[in-house]
């Protein structure tokens, strides 16, 4: 199983003091919360104390993005000096406070406290921003085809984020625009490219990071 390949990079990459920050980054909806909680488990499973962070929980909500005309995949739909700031103390060995942005709703909902672990997964459109990349050890970029990206898409907006067919075929094209300028890039930058070939099913490929 490919997180089993990840856990097994995470493990040997680790630092053997303080936190280790794990960026999973990529379009919406390719199974990046789905992967990074896979992962968690199995780092668990190995004895390393593991947190679970995704950028949805510093999203601003649905209606206040929908007046200033921003989607998730703006970097200003977030709070990001909040992210950093949490992010920080995290590294800094201090706890946090947290709320979970629920997609139907739109908008954040309750409250965690995050401690100090071994291992932090960090998951979100945005994870590999300039902003967040000093503070990431390993990162990884999910992406696909195009054509399977923009079914996904469609699926996901209908499911999970209650909207109606119009809706999202009216904002499909600018989403996808969005989505190339502003989080595709990343992927250069990534030490390892997971490329979704069907759901949940996802295919390892080396990029010059980690194949020297």
């Amino acid at each position: 199983m490919i997180e089993s390949k990840i856990s097994s990079e995470i493990i040997t990459r680790k630092k053997t003091n303080g936190l280790t920050v794990v960026s999973i980054c990529g379009a919406a909806d390719l199974g990046k919360s789905f992967l990074s909680k896979r992962i968690s488990n199995i780092l668990i499973e190995n004895n390393l104390t593991t947190n679970h962070l995704t950028m949805d929980s510093f999203l601003l909500n649905r209606e206040t993005r929908l007046k200033k005309g921003l989607s998730g995949y703006n970097i200003e739909a977030y709070n990001k000096e909040k992210a950093l700031k949490n992010l920080i103390a995290l590294k800094n060995g201090k706890s946090i406070n947290l709320k979970k942005y629920n997609h139907k709703q739109g908008k954040a909902l309750g409250s965690s406290i995050m401690n100090f672990s071994d291992i932090l997964i960090f998951d979100g459109l945005h994870t590999m921003h300039s902003s967040f990349k000093p503070h990431i050890d390993i990162s990884i970029f999910i992406h696909t085809n195009d054509t399977f990206l923009k079914q996904i898409r469609l699926e996901a907006d209908l499911l999970k984020r209650n909207y109606t067919p119009t809706f999202s075929e009216t904002i499909s094209e600018k989403e996808f625009n969005l989505y190339k300028d502003n989080i595709e890039p990343y992927k250069e930058k990534a030490d390892y490219l997971l490329y979704l070939e069907k759901k949940w099913n996802y295919q390892l490929e080396l990029t010059h990071y980690n194949n020297m």
